[in-house]
């Protein structure tokens, strides 16, 4: 045979083809028990390096099970800008949480790595007597962070400046986004759970109460359960029994509406050996249930509101008399992505939205994300963005969108320290802590995950060897098998390319 460099990459490729092959194919619809090493690649050409990288990962996309899904992989060098790995990349799939990726990159380009949310208090002035004499006006801005203690601060600081009546309503005003609670394209079906909180512009601890739960005191009696926050919004039906211990028991915890707030429904059984267990539920009226809890905040300082509690808007006329502030929007994207946070994802995805036209229903011709992705040169029907999470399985964007947002962030010096910082470490925390937990691997992958049924996909940066970044995004779709084995399948491509990056 001829030497010349095509042939040398022929007799690369054989020389890992037998490896490599086998290593996909041992899977047969399980997981591989670990990652195999890779024969070290004498150092040579960058096209010799990338062919044996190439065929260790066709080797992984071949294995059974990934028999009839759909896959779409792509790998770049940043330094300098090379394609090393490609397959279907400008194939739309459906991203699941990696959507987020598009909502931090938005958020920080549109709204400032600083940038704070406020929830304002509106009213006339306080007369010589500590009083307002008309409405007093709670108005949200879109704060994904207000938790029950920044009410209690936001009373504190009413009571300082001597308010002390208040002869009218207090109005809670979410009129700032949109009336639609929930993602476009999001399950009827879902249920209360707080991994899909409705979005509201005023909204508190993340529209979720918790119950906490502990056995009865024998056979027969109910479990003693506490709702947290206290609050008049929220009212509790205990039907559940508590069992004989080493008994299997299941509590049911259920919430309906009954026009001034949420009526909490116990069912089922808990087992009198049970320690204690809390369940969190969302609330159905976010901002009835916010106005709600400030006011006993006001009441708790001694500010008596003579009328009662409910939603409308702040007249324009009506001065800001004290105001809170959130976290800085980088720690906010931070909690998001590590954790893979669904409500911060919406409540920043409304906060992108143009409010031209708030009952569009289609999200992505509304907001402003969607411009940032056509602005980077892709056609406003290659891609379809529905919600902010990920949530909606009307989400539609390709593997080569998502390393273009990511390197655009990863080049810009004001964003590039965020967006890393914002992003789950491989084998330390958040969503990757218990993946790729090997020494070597420690440290050196930064990737958002996303996961809904027969969806995984896995997006971020890999550090190579002599100080290189790689940027890369996995997209897998309808596929039957178990997330938990297709993504030891995406863990052994990342491993791959550390251990044979060109």
């Amino acid at each position: 045979m001829p030497v010349n460099k095509k042939n040398i990459i022929r007799l690369a490729g054989a020389t890992i083809l037998g490896v490599a092959l086998s290593a996909g194919c041992a899977h047969r619809g399980r997981p591989e028990a670990s990652i195999p090493a890779i024969p070290a690649v004498a150092p040579d050409s960058f096209q010799l390096k990338r062919e044996v990288l190439r065929q260790a990962i066709d080797s992984v996309l071949s294995d059974t099970l990934l028999y009839q899904a759909n896959r779409a992989v792509y790998i770049i060098s940043l330094d300098p800008e090379r394609e090393i790995y490609s397959l279907n990349q400008s194939s739309l799939m459906m991203p699941a949480s990696v959507n987020k990726l598009f909502v931090s990159a938005a958020a920080f380009r549109l709204l400032g790595v600083n940038f704070r949310f406020r929830t304002a208090v509106h009213g006339d002035s306080i007369d010589g007597l500590g009083r307002i004499n008309g409405d007093l006006y709670l108005k949200g801005f879109g704060d994904p962070e207000l938790k029950t203690a920044d009410l209690e601060a936001l009373a504190y600081r009413l009571r300082a400046m001597g308010l002390k009546q208040v002869n009218g309503d207090l109005i809670a005003d979410a009129g700032y986004f949109d009336t639609t609670s929930f993602g476009y394209g999001w399950m009827w079906d879902e249920g209360p759970y707080a991994y899909n909180a409705p979005v509201s512009a005023l909204s508190l601890n993340r529209n979720t109460f918790e119950i906490g739960l502990r056995p009865g005191t024998r056979p027969g009696r109910r479990p003693r359960a506490e709702l947290n926050p206290r609050t008049a919004y929220l009212t509790l039906d205990n039907n559940a029994v508590t069992i004989k211990a080493g008994n299997k028991a299941r509590i049911k915890a259920d919430r309906s509406f009954g026009g001034r707030g949420d009526a909490v429904s116990l069912s089922g059984t808990m087992a009198a050996d049970e320690g204690t267990s809390y369940l969190v539920r969302t609330v159905t009226n976010p901002a009835l249930y916010c106005g709600t809890v400030f006011r006993e905040a006001l009441a708790a300082n001694g500010i008596k509101i003579s009328g009662e509690v409910r939603t409308g808007a702040t007249p324009p006329e009506k001065p800001e008399l004290t105001w809170h502030a959130s976290p800085p929007l980088y720690q906010i994207i931070r909690g998001m992505n590590k954790d893979s946070d669904n409500f911060t994802a919406e409540m920043l995805f409304r906060q992108l939205g143009t409010r031209q036209d708030p009952l569009a229903p289609d999200s992505a011709r509304n907001n402003r994300l969607a411009q940032m992705l056509k602005n980077m040169g892709f056609g406003e029907e290659s891609f379809r963005i529905a919600d902010g999470s990920g949530l909606s399985r009307y989400n539609l964007c390709t593997a080569e969108q998502l390393v273009k947002v990511l390197t655009d962030s990863y080049r810009d010096p004001a964003l590039r320290p965020e967006l890393l910082t914002s992003l789950p470490i491989a084998g330390t925390d958040g969503t990757l802590a218990r993946r790729l937990m090997e020494d070597e691997f420690r440290g050196i992958i930064r990737a958002k995950t996303g996961t809904l049924t027969g969806v995984s996909s896995l997006a971020g940066f890999v550090s190579g060897p002599g100080s290189k970044t790689y940027c890369f995004a996995f997209m897998f779709n309808n596929y039957t098998s178990k997330a938990n084995s297709v993504r030891a399948l995406q863990d052994s491509i990342v491993a791959r390319l550390i251990r044979a990056a060109p």
